[in-house]
């Protein structure tokens, strides 16, 4: 029988990532920490790298981050190797099962309607007190999490209500992001590939939602939607630090997330 995980949560990291009810679902993996913990939580507003490194120092195995901002993780990213920690990033949508990279059928929908993509289409929509850097950070991240390289991107507007933001893809077709914020429509994420035969659409919830992602392809041959995954992006968090932590193996989450600045620095210059 596997040892259940012993958890800590940090200020904050309750309201960001729903830690309770998560380590309800998963009693036989996880369960709170009388002592030191195995895997504590971070929130990711500013500061979650330092705060991150504490725990790691603290003898903490595993940490798990909900919700972080753009932040350069490469000082954190040491001290993980050092102690041998692995690091776990809930992001908002980029942390949905549909997206993850073991998700074969979605990566091959993705992939075919890449192929002679004409142009991708993608809107985000939050919650009108999101701040609309932190919107695009998670944004950008689900798109980069889809397999979807964006180059040359550059703001065309920004404003306390959400931004615009262009590029193109690696076959030189035009990318639009844009973000929302409103009270109108729930915190979700669309990303839209269009290409000469169809098109492959991505809806990704707010982890806080019920309902699941949806994947659907339209081609020559008809419209397909990828069996739904019933799982919220913060419970696949925290299942896949179980799986890195009994495996042994390290987490790309970090350097991932340092590309992930790295982009946002530069559009904020």
């Amino acid at each position: 029988m596997s040892t259940v995980l012993t958890v800590h949560t940090t200020s904050g990291a309750e309201t960001a990532g729903a830690i309770a009810a998560v380590i309800a679902s998963l009693p036989v993996s996880f369960a709170p920490a009388s002592g030191a913990p195995d895997v504590t939580a971070v929130a990711g507003h500013a500061g979650w790298t330092g705060r991150a490194a504490e725990a790691i120092l603290a003898g903490s195995r595993g940490v798990v981050v909900s919700g972080p901002v753009a932040e350069d993780p490469a000082a954190l990213a040491g001290t993980a190797a050092r102690r041998g920690a692995v690091i776990v990033l809930d992001q908002r949508w980029a942390g949905n099962p549909a997206l993850a990279a073991s998700h074969d059928a979605a990566r091959a929908v993705i992939s075919a309607a890449l192929a002679d993509c004409v142009l991708l289409d993608s809107v985000a929509y939050g919650a009108p007190d999101d701040d609309p850097i932190v919107l695009l950070t998670e944004h950008l991240a689900a798109v980069l999490q889809s397999g979807v390289a964006v180059d040359g991107l550059k703001v065309v507007q920004r404003s306390a209500n959400g931004y615009t933001v262009v590029g193109k893809l690696a076959n030189g077709a035009p990318a639009a992001l844009q973000g929302i914020t409103t009270a109108s429509v729930p915190a979700t994420a669309t990303i839209s590939l269009l290409n000469s035969t169809g098109r492959a659409d991505i809806t990704l919830p707010d982890p806080s939602a019920a309902w699941p992602a949806e994947i659907c392809s339209v081609t020559a041959a008809g419209a397909t939607t990828l069996p739904t995954i019933y799982e919220s992006a913060h419970r696949h968090s925290w299942r896949r630090i179980r799986r890195l932590l009994e495996a042994g193996g390290p987490s790309t989450d970090l350097q991932q997330f340092a590309a992930l600045t790295s982009l946002i620095d530069r559009l904020n210059d």
